[in-house]
């Protein structure tokens, strides 16, 4: 497999002169510069991510990641989904032309923002008390005195977490949660942070350690990239492709999105009211009717060229895709 992989767009047309080297350690990381925007890429002579084993792709994701990390040192960065190779420089070009009002949109939005994880773990199998009480949660501003916690192996993670959001929602710009599974003494939660922000956040985190007395640990992973709240996904479809996308949502022909939608929703509560299809078989269907609409929404919104255009998904953690603005808004 040969081509340009793509790890990111930035703005800007000059030389990122990282001095790293791309996936697979073969060649240097470079721009592709196209009317205010780069794709950070390098040349890429390996495997197909598809066939790969997990081990491999471990390897490979740790590189994107390296990448992405050291271009956020210099730029704000839009991540650019992992495993995306593109075959020549041209059509990086024709990506950047085609996508540039979504990314540039996309990428004034997360000027200067960051991503920060925070995991709090309990200390020797041991989880807040559940009392309906909890902890007062003060102002951003003002600092948390010491305070001991009685601990109760009754608690349920889930008040914890959504206490710690709402101690460190107001320095954040936004925050991606993940509920922990029955069993689980350990939460998580990706907060968007303004950089001004970072050392307000920090000292926030620090609060928490100190209010539950060494009983719960706090973890900080960043300032990273940020994955959790915006990626850009980029797919070639072929024309078998669309066809098939279709007939999984019982389509002869595509009016709109707006039909689209209906077509998902309708398929997809048959899936869920069906007692004959097992949990791993129905989320597999719904999967592929997930796939089968996103493929005809941007194939209505009109983002494809005659000529090999690509379909552009910018994911947002508020909004599911960033819609690229009508010409009459951008003369306006």
């Amino acid at each position: 497999m040969y081509g340009k992989y793509v790890y990111g767009i930035i703005i800007g047309n000059g030389d990122t002169a990282l001095g790293v080297r791309g996936m697979v350690g073969t060649s240097l990381v470079y721009n592709i510069a196209h009317e205010g925007l780069s794709c950070v890429v390098s040349d890429y002579a390996g495997g197909n991510f598809d066939t790969m084993s997990k081990e491999e792709l471990a390897r490979c994701l740790v590189m994107h990641q390296v990448v992405d990390e050291q271009v956020m040192k210099r730029h704000s960065i839009l991540p650019v989904k992992f495993g995306t190779v593109l075959e020549t420089s041209d059509e990086v070009s024709r990506l950047l032309t085609q996508g540039h009002p979504q990314f540039y949109l996309t990428l004034l939005w997360m000027q200067d923002k960051v991503e920060v994880e925070v995991m709090a773990s309990w200390a020797g199998g041991q989880v807040i008390e559940e009392n309906g009480a909890g902890p007062e949660m003060l102002p951003a501003d003002e600092p948390i005195p010491p305070v001991q916690i009685a601990v109760s192996e009754a608690q349920r993670p889930q008040s914890y977490l959504e206490r710690m959001i709402d101690f460190l929602q107001p320095v954040s710009v936004d925050i991606q949660y993940h509920p922990p599974k029955p069993g689980e003494m350990a939460v998580s939660a990706a907060f968007l942070v303004e950089k001004a922000n970072l050392d307000t956040f920090h000292s926030r985190v620090n609060q928490l350690n100190a209010l539950y007395c060494n009983q719960i640990n706090f973890q900080v992973t960043g300032p990273l990239p940020p994955y959790s709240f915006v990626m850009v996904e980029v797919i070639r479809p072929s024309p078998e492709a669309i066809h098939k996308a279709k007939l999984l949502l019982n389509l002869d022909e595509v009016a709109g999105e707006v039909e689209v939608r209906k077509a998902y929703r309708r398929l997809a509560a048959l899936v869920g009211s069906d007692r004959k299809l097992v949990d791993k078989l129905a989320r597999a269907r719904l999967m592929a009717l997930r796939r089968a609409s996103d493929l005809l929404v941007a194939y209505c919104r009109g983002q494809t060229e005659k000529n090999g255009g690509f379909l552009i998904s910018i994911r947002r953690s508020r909004s599911d895709e960033v819609q690229p603005p009508r010409l009459a808004e951008i003369g306006a």
